[in-house]
């Protein structure tokens, strides 16, 4: 006679064959899922501690020797050092010996009063288009705000795309209006050839 192992004997340790089986995958799917969920909202904590630390965290900005107004090159990072002409909310005038250019400092500088006319400053930003896109500024007593980092100008806004481009004129084939149909003012069509 053959000897075979009796799973459903009272003395195994769940019964059926097939139940410890189940409790062990019910065990280790609850375990999984549980890892699984821990690492998840871990990371999800952690990137959002990270995006709210970085908020206050001072950015590491190289310092420039103030340039005269007059020889500022566009394009460039830039520094300058003169008195505050006129003040526009968030926009300021800066002036020196050498000439005058309009300092924006942005949605940060939108929070209050940045300058004062007549206070004496200390600009480094980025050059572009004729003004200055402020990333920090010391005044006269030390005290320096930061502004955050220069930004570029925006390309793809409203005006911008195809049939829009600037090397392109009107040619002969376009006319100002060619892909909005006659005006109306504009003579009949001709009649149809025969």
């Amino acid at each position: 006679m053959t000897s075979e192992p009796n799973n459903t004997s009272p003395n195994s340790t769940g019964g059926p064959a097939g139940l410890p089986a189940r409790r062990t995958l019910s065990r280790r799917f609850m375990t999984s899922a549980a890892i699984i969920a821990v690492l998840a909202i871990g990371a999800v904590g952690g990137a959002g501690a990270s995006r709210f630390a970085h908020r206050y965290w001072p950015e590491a900005v190289m310092l420039l020797q103030p340039a005269p107004i007059a020889q500022l090159k566009d394009a460039t990072p830039v520094a300058i050092k003169g008195q505050v002409a006129e003040v526009f909310g968030n926009k300021f005038i800066v002036q020196d010996d050498s000439g005058r250019t309009l300092v924006d400092t942005g949605p940060r500088g939108e929070r209050g009063k940045p300058v004062a006319k007549g206070e004496a400053v200390t600009v480094q930003g980025h050059f572009e288009n004729g003004f200055i896109r402020a990333q920090l500024m010391t005044r006269a007593d030390g005290i320096t705000e930061t502004y955050g980092p220069p930004h570029g100008p925006r390309h793809g806004g409203p005006g911008e795309g195809p049939g829009k481009r600037a090397d392109r004129g009107p040619g002969p084939d376009r006319g100002p209006g060619f892909d909005r149909g006659p005006g109306p003012d504009a003579p009949p069509p001709p009649p149809p050839a025969r």
